[in-house]
């Protein structure tokens, strides 16, 4: 029986991670995205709004990526949000599709000054991107992280995410002795249905049940660009609203996740659920204080 003693009285848990999306909006259309489903407003973060949310999710002692539904490097003011981050000393970085490694976006991240950036790059074969990316060859995409590279001065913190969807021919052994010899860190995940929004059949690589006990849930938050706390960061209809967080402070909204967990998630998106990170455990040990405490604890508990 789940009781509260496998999920240790420490609100910070709820906000370990948290996916902060900066805008909505994206001029991809990668075929693994269900943009067709996505059915909240669209739109813009308020750089009042983060200003309010950084000092609070600095006392979590949250880590910060950046991006959601959108491109957060659509954000005219993306920046001033990289400013916010470093006041406030959070741990932040962003999350990117290859083929938005221009080098005008290259400017733009360098501007950002991320510690951390993933870049989705979801397979090396050059006819399955161009089909996951239309209109996309794999070559650019490949001598925009190498700009990115080299006018970061560094690979330090950029990782690779790779994607294993039904069509794909390439063995994961292979890519990772690819991004091995690039000097890249690669993390690789099954191609699920994002909440069962995405219906392809020649993509999908994950298997669905219900989960009411989600280790993602427990460790990991999604704010929206108009300030919601959503359960999932695959809740397109924002139907899971949790809180309004320019209306109440995280500390009241963490407390409200931790008892929903501990209670049982009865989301209509949990029922037949994809998500491989849902399968995390829930944490049964004291949250982690030091920096370094919580780099093992992302890097042993938050890979899948």
């Amino acid at each position: 029986m789940f009781s509260e003693t496998n999920y240790l009285a420490d609100d910070r848990w709820t906000f370990f991670s948290v996916d902060v999306e900066l805008t909505s909006h994206c001029g991809q259309n990668c075929l693994f995205c269900p943009r067709e489903s996505l059915s909240r407003p669209a739109g813009f973060m308020a750089v009042a709004f983060f200003a309010k949310l950084a000092p609070q999710l600095a006392e979590f002692g949250s880590r910060i990526t950046f991006c959601g539904m959108g491109n957060p490097l659509l954000h005219a003011d993306l920046a001033e949000f990289g400013a916010l981050c470093s006041e406030y000393r959070l741990n932040y970085g962003l999350t990117i599709q290859a083929p938005a490694l221009t080098a005008a976006n290259v400017d733009k991240i360098l501007q950002f000054r991320p510690a951390f950036i993933e870049v989705s790059l979801p397979t090396i074969d050059p006819a399955l991107f161009a089909k996951i990316y239309p209109e996309q060859k794999l070559e650019n995409s490949m001598t925009g992280l190498h700009n990115l590279v080299s006018r970061r001065g560094s690979k330090r913190g950029i990782s690779i995410n790779s994607v294993v969807v039904a069509a794909d021919s390439i063995p994961v052994e292979k890519t990772l002795e690819f991004w091995q010899n690039e000097g890249f860190n690669c993390r690789i995940l099954p191609c699920h249905s994002r909440g069962g929004n995405l219906q392809r059949a020649d993509l999908l690589k994950s298997s669905a049940r219900r989960v009411e006990r989600c280790g993602l849930f427990a460790t990991h938050s999604f704010i929206t660009w108009d300030a919601r706390l959503l359960a999932c960061c695959h809740d397109l209809s924002g139907a899971t609203e949790i809180a309004d967080l320019s209306a109440i402070p995280i500390k009241e909204a963490a407390a409200t996740k931790r008892q929903m967990l501990l209670n049982g998630l009865n989301f209509a998106i949990c029922n037949n659920c994809d998500e491989p990170a849902a399968l995390r455990p829930i944490p049964s040990r004291n949250f982690p204080e030091s920096a370094k405490a919580k780099s093992r604890f992302l890097k042993s508990h938050c890979t899948g």
